[in-house]
């Protein structure tokens, strides 16, 4: 009855410290492909976006990441400047792809978003 006791124990150890493993270190970003895919898992209920619409957006919400990331690569935040030609460029596609009232639901969660990140 110890032994099991004891494996039990040791199972559950090892599976909490695989388990902080796996989550990203303070500071260190999610894969590009884990950011898509939970920014389009958000997004798909708010806009009610259709399958086609989620598969359009993968591409560019891959490459707004990517080039967020490679600003980053120096340790350092990008500029407003850059991260605003960034997302003009992303919102630039993204019209392209969303209804009107769909862009502008868009917006809206994103300077929500935004408000509770500034207080």
């Amino acid at each position: 009855m110890q032994i099991a006791k004891l494996w039990i124990l040791i199972i559950t150890a090892c599976c909490i410290q695989f388990a902080a493993q796996a989550q990203p270190k303070p500071g260190q970003q999610l894969p590009v492909a884990e950011r898509v895919s939970r920014t389009l898992e958000r997004l798909k209920p708010e806009l009610n976006l259709n399958a086609q619409q989620v598969k359009d957006m993968t591409p560019v919400y891959r490459t707004f990441y990517t080039d967020m990331d490679k600003l980053r690569s120096n340790g350092q935040q990008p500029t407003t400047e850059e991260r605003t030609k960034l997302i003009d460029k992303r919102d630039s596609k993204l019209k392209t792809i969303l209804q009107a009232t769909q862009f502008a639901k868009l917006k809206a969660l994103e300077e929500e978003v935004q408000r509770k990140i500034v207080y």
